[in-house]
């Protein structure tokens, strides 16, 4: 009986073998192919042009290294050392760049030189293929903002108010030494004027003053013990000490700026924030960034970054920073209750826009059944003159117009209720637009589109901390997020199955 046995003395499994061209190898479906075909309707290469310099050797090519940083992103692939193990091993970015294997710092110098600048740009572009290849309806904008944290340390607050009572007390004290500084001269008929609030400027010509008396009088700086200080230098120390605190509050106050209360040192841009993910449940505050998006059609269509804890103040450089980018507003801004408001319903009016905004007591004049059934509530109100008539016909008297803008009227019950007549003729535009059947369409789609989009970008890509410091800096991260998060929708769109 003969053997069965296969005796392939000069078989090797790693030996060359066809196909040697890695495309023969990528599914039709691939990520691969929906990717080179969106890129090549990109005019990327205007993006990518520098002056060469003459002296080494010649560099990796651009496009290839946006390729591979771009498709990464569509991947997932965040981390610069992932991107270049990724460049060594996937077959799919081999064939999309040409085998190029670059190093982690290549790809770190890439970015610096060509996408700090540009990245905004072709993410632009991007969108703008995307909204006529896929006919995205752009009069519809679903408008959403969540808090991420920063690259910055837990514990290192900086707070306005600290820093404005801390500077307070120093002034006081560099009072008290401008003092005895005009004691200790005063047979020099020389004199330093006093006041409630000191410039940094003028501590630095007393400072100035006391250096030439050190080397007039030829003072030699003594430390450590057993040594007696002369009065001339505890002056100079104590001035300079002061001067460099002051120079450091004022130097911080002007960081955090007018508009925020807080910082970290470790991330000046970044502002103290309540986060919904409280690692020590006890509302304790973290560095983060307001991120704000717009979604039309599943796609990020716009995004920016604030300092401003509160959506409200958001929402009007928001819809400005959209219009310079496509040119136009959208006709139907929708959002949710933190953003409906005075200010930003007139410039929603103004803009021509709908008004499909809640505002923050939207819920409770649509469904709780005391305060429609009152006989006060403002809506249900009738203007007589300077009057208002409440439906059980009771009068409710005129008095002023407060600082706020509201007018004040008595109640027959004899207590005052404030009313603003703009407001709530744009509060009744709101809820009959939103109860309408569109507005409850966009409402649905609202919390399903842009919620959704924050859902696959925490959970699915894992991006719950900014990992470069830096307003401009989290803002490039975010922009190479949403350019991965708009191609790997694109691809999945692409090829979804509708039953």
């Amino acid at each position: 009986m003969s053997s069965t046995q296969l005796n392939q003395v000069y078989f090797n499994a790693k030996q060359l073998k066809l196909p040697l061209s890695t495309g023969i190898l990528i599914p039709f479906d691939s990520e691969a192919r929906t990717f080179d075909e969106v890129f090549s309707k990109l005019e990327v290469k205007k993006y990518l042009k520098t002056e060469r310099d003459p002296r080494g050797r010649v560099g990796y090519d651009p496009v290839n290294m946006l390729k591979l940083i771009l498709f990464c992103q569509m991947e997932n692939i965040t981390s610069l050392r992932a991107m270049e193990k990724a460049a060594r091993n996937d077959i799919r970015i081999m064939w999309l760049t040409d085998e190029l294997q670059p190093t982690h710092q290549t790809i770190k110098d890439f970015m610096d030189r060509y996408l700090t600048r540009n990245l905004e740009h072709i993410y632009h572009d991007l969108n703008h293929f995307l909204i006529k290849d896929e006919s995205i309806d752009v009069e519809k904008l679903y408008i959403d903002g969540t808090k991420i944290e920063a690259n910055a340390n837990k514990y290192t607050f900086i707070w306005k108010r600290s820093l404005e009572k801390f500077r307070d007390k120093l002034y006081i004290k560099i009072t008290k030494q401008i003092k005895e500084l005009n004691d200790n001269y005063q047979m020099m008929d020389i004199f330093f004027p006093i006041y409630e609030v000191y410039e940094i400027d003028y501590l630095k010509r007393i400072l100035d003053f006391l250096t030439r008396e050190l080397e007039k009088q030829g003072t030699q700086f003594v430390y450590g013990k057993g040594q007696r200080k002369t009065a001339l230098q505890r002056d100079y120390e104590n001035m300079n000490a002061y001067l460099i605190k002051l120079i450091e509050y004022n130097d911080f106050i002007k960081t955090i700026g007018p508009n925020r209360n807080s910082c970290a040192r470790t991330d000046h841009d970044a502002t103290f924030m309540h986060m919904k993910e409280d690692h020590m449940r006890n509302s304790q505050l973290k560095a983060g960034y307001n991120v704000q998006i717009g979604v039309s059609d599943e796609y990020i269509l716009h995004l920016d970054i604030f300092q401003d804890r509160s959506d409200y103040q958001t929402l009007i450089p928001f819809l400005e920073g959209y219009q310079k980018v496509y040119g136009s507003y959208p006709l139907y801004p929708v959002a949710d209750a933190g953003y409906g408001g005075l200010t930003n319903y007139r410039y929603i009016k103004a803009c021509n826009l709908k008004l499909y905004q809640k505002y923050g007591m939207y819920s409770k004049d649509t469904s709780d059944k005391k305060r429609i059934t009152d006989p006060y509530f403002s809506h249900d109100l009738i203007k007589v003159d300077h009057d208002y008539i409440a439906k059980n016909g009771e009068r409710l008297t005129y008095l002023y117009h407060n600082q706020r803008g509201n007018d004040v009227y008595q109640l027959p019950n004899g207590k005052t209720k404030e009313i603003n007549e703009e407001n709530i003729a744009y509060q009744k535009e709101v809820i009959a637009n939103l109860t309408s059947p569109l507005g409850i369409e966009l409402r649905t789609q609202r919390s399903i589109q842009v919620e959704g989009a924050f859902g696959v970008i925490k959970e699915a890509m894992k991006f719950r901390r900014f990992k470069r410091r830096g307003i401009q800096n989290v803002k490039f991260e975010l922009t190479l997020i949403a350019i991965g998060y708009n191609l790997a929708k694109y691809h999945k769109k692409k090829y979804r199955i509708i039953e």
